[in-house]
């Protein structure tokens, strides 16, 4: 059944600016582009998830249904797969396969229609994952989940395992056995990296501490997917915030080589290796990159990250940046980009120049179109903004019927539809036996404390 309110409508209703910078019209019927966005739902947890009635997580899903992405990475959603190894959670099924059967494939208002992703991705992240370093230079290594100084000796900041995780969602195939995570790929191993060794410095990593420690604070990801006769990579990540870490400027610095990662990753660097021990970047082949970067153009504690590796980068297709109506009204001087409350452009979504970009726009109505209730729904969901891009790809028309998209069918290789989520957790207990077989050396046979060493 056609919507009451197609995404062209909704534009018109919502007063949210679309940019159009491609060949390809979203008018033109059969040759309607593939549109990829980014939305970082703010700490949403498990118990939100798994549950079919929170208003943080309807109200994200309705803002979600209003474009109806095709592919889309979610930002700050908990691996409550990883979480249940220290809370009482369940850890199936995965939080992104809960938000889609629970939230998205249910309709949040009368004129909207349920969305089917049958393709989901958690990665494994390292928020919260036991470092077993004093990283925060307290003389103390804190290995107990569930505090803040817990959370400053983690790889990546978080009070238990698998806190601020991501997601990507696909009403494409994706192919699985291509993906390429770089969680536990080490900051050193960075030619030219900004790894901070100042001990005048309120954070800083000794020359132990550096041999393990990792560059990317939750994981960065490689997704190929599937869409009509070509493969489109969806490139992922959630670099640390630039905060938070004294004048040594630590984060800022984290943050600014995980921003480069992927710049270099496109650009098929050499020096990269992947968790499975794969050297090498990308190689040409087109790209999307999506999420929650921490950091905006001209940003002085990323050391102007955003500007270097996106804006004045051939690579990527950022400008001109998406705007919105209600981040205008705030009448600075770079609002109309701002893509959070807090008054900064952090989110973004970014083609590959063989691609180019249609259309691009941040969801965020002024208070003079909230007549459907959407800015309501916008401030309820998160502190960003829902970031999206059409990108003119031929395409063969995902399937929208929740019929076939219920994760029963099977695929032309026999393998589950659902999410790829027992495959997934196979290749998370091959990576902890491993990690506990080199732990077990690495302790000289000691017996294992009861907490996991990484994941």
């Amino acid at each position: 059944m056609r919507p009451t309110v197609t995404r062209r409508d909704f534009i018109a209703i919502a007063g949210t600016v679309a940019i159009g910078t491609g060949t390809v019209s979203a008018d033109d019927g059969d040759d309607e582009p593939v549109t990829f966005a980014t939305y970082n739902v703010v700490d949403l947890r498990t118990e939100q998830v798994q549950s079919s009635s929170d208003e943080q997580a309807a109200a994200a899903a309705r803002v979600i249904q209003e474009i109806r992405p095709d592919v889309l990475v979610l930002n700050e959603l908990t691996n409550n797969r990883q979480a249940s190894r220290v809370k009482d959670v369940p850890s199936s099924p995965s939080n992104a396969r809960a938000f889609v059967e629970n939230y998205l494939s249910v309709p949040q208002r009368s004129d909207l229609r349920g969305i089917e992703y049958p393709q989901t991705v958690m990665p494994t992240t390292n928020t919260g994952v036991a470092s077993g370093l004093d990283l925060d230079n307290n003389d103390t290594v804190d290995e107990t989940p569930g505090d803040r100084t817990y959370g400053n000796d983690a790889y990546g900041f978080g009070e238990f395992p698998g806190k601020y995780g991501l997601a990507i969602l696909s009403r494409f195939p994706i192919r699985r056995d291509a993906i390429r995570t770089f969680r536990k790929f080490l900051w050193k191993d960075m030619p030219d990296n900004l790894l901070p060794r100042d001990p005048s410095t309120e954070n800083y990593l000794s020359a132990a501490e550096a041999e393990e420690f990792r560059l990317s604070s939750k994981t960065h990801i490689d997704v190929p997917i599937e869409i009509g006769d070509e493969v489109v990579h969806a490139l992922a990540a959630h670099p640390t915030p630039p905060v938070f870490d004294g004048e040594g400027n630590f984060n800022g610095k984290r943050n600014h080589d995980e921003i480069r990662l992927l710049a270099d990753y496109v650009a098929g660097a050499d020096y990269i290796y992947d968790d499975s021990g794969k050297q090498g970047g990308l190689d040409d082949d087109s790209y999307v990159l999506m999420g929650d970067m921490n950091a905006a153009p001209g940003d002085a504690e990323t050391l102007n990250a955003a500007t270097e590796y996106f804006v004045e980068n051939d690579a990527f297709v950022a400008t001109p940046f998406p705007t919105s109506p209600g981040g205008a009204a705030k009448n600075g001087s770079r609002s109309r980009f701002w893509t959070a409350e807090f008054e900064s452009q952090v989110d973004y979504v970014l083609p590959s120049p063989d691609l180019g970009r249609d259309q691009s726009s941040v969801v965020w109505p002024s208070a003079a179109t909230t007549e459907r209730g959407l800015l309501d729904a916008v401030r309820t969901a998160s502190d960003h903004r829902f970031v999206w891009a059409n990108v003119p790809i031929e395409r063969e028309d995902a399937d929208d019927d929740p019929e076939r998209d219920d994760g029963d069918d099977e695929n032309e290789d026999g393998d589950d539809t659902d999410d790829g989520d027992e495959d997934d957790e196979e290749r998370e207990e091959d990576e902890e036996e491993a990690e506990d077989e080199r732990d077990n050396e690495k302790d000289d046979g000691d017996e294992e404390d009861g907490t996991d060493s990484d994941d």
